[in-house]
């Protein structure tokens, strides 16, 4: 059980991206499926003559009429995870262990831990241009991009064949604590959320989980740490009115998972009957690694 406490450094890029990818892996959602691009615009030039539009990752122009935030290099690195664990979402670099040809529903983490969450749907690993993007996304000024990447995990979903958006009654997305919302007055887990949302066509509930305290940044924190500092730090303001609510729970990032279980939990206890999460990356640190070699 040593490794549980290694530290799960969010911004580690390492060769993991590399040993998980796959054929399936060398192009984006936006170009494996030409229907989700977005209408070209004829006036866009003539914007661009005055407001030109600036990749946010590597601040190189951007030609293409149909990106906004995003360069077609760096879009183009930001791409889907094609196997993983069925039940967390976390990487797996062998075939056969996850989404491709799954012979196990479970990776060697999620035989240990007991979510209140029955599925995650992970758009991407944390790694490389999509760690970037994740980082980008949390500051106020990037909003733009958090669109962006909202409406790919919302049209990725839609390609998956194990996924169903009807079955889902309500998008929630992962809170804020009042003091940071009143300070930042930003919130990219609740913009994704919304585009997630518009592009399944199931109506958001922006405040229905709330911060029962304010907790510290997650970034550097163990396993242990982490699930000790989200422990019992949600609330539902419909306690008990969920009625069998089927729930989408929408975040940048899931890591530890210890968030997205907390939220989960507080929202079963309200009544609902299924709640499942949704988010852009899925962390790899040094613990995935090494769970997936098990």
């Amino acid at each position: 059980m040593r490794h549980l406490h290694r530290t799960f450094s969010e911004p580690e890029e390492s060769r993991f991206d590399q040993e998980i990818a796959s054929p399936m892996q060398t192009q984006s959602i936006r170009r494996k499926s030409p229907e989700i691009k977005r209408p070209r615009r004829w006036y866009r030039p003539f914007v661009d003559l005055v407001y030109p539009r600036i990749c946010v990752l590597c601040a190189k122009p951007i030609v293409e009429l149909d990106l906004e935030s995003l360069c077609d290099h760096c879009e183009s690195q930001i791409t889907p995870t094609t196997v993983s664990c069925l039940r967390c979402s976390a990487p797996l670099p062998v075939a056969g262990l996850g989404t491709s040809g799954a012979t196990k529903k479970k990776c060697y983490y999620c035989e240990r831990r007991k979510w209140a969450f029955r599925k995650a749907y992970c758009y991407t690993a944390y790694s490389g241009a999509a760690a970037r993007a994740a980082r980008k996304i949390k500051q106020p000024s990037c909003e733009p991009l958090a669109i962006e990447l909202g409406k790919h995990v919302g049209l990725w979903l839609q390609t998956l064949e194990h996924f169903d958006a009807k079955q889902y009654d309500f998008v929630v997305p992962i809170p804020q604590h009042w003091i940071r919302r009143v300070i930042v007055r930003y919130n990219q887990a609740e913009v994704l959320a919304e585009n997630v949302a518009r592009e399944l066509e199931i109506p958001v509930r922006r405040n229905w989980l709330y911060r029962t305290r304010l907790t510290d940044k997650q970034g550097t924190k163990t396993i242990v740490e982490r699930r000790t500092s989200v422990t019992d730090s949600f609330g539902c303001k419909l306690a008990g009115e969920l009625k069998s609510a089927r729930i989408l729970v929408v975040d940048d990032i899931v890591t530890s998972g210890a968030t997205a279980h907390e939220a989960a939990a507080s929202l079963r206890k309200s009544g609902a009957s299924q709640v499942d999460i949704a988010a852009f990356a899925r962390g790899v640190g040094s613990f995935n690694r090494k769970i997936a070699t098990h």
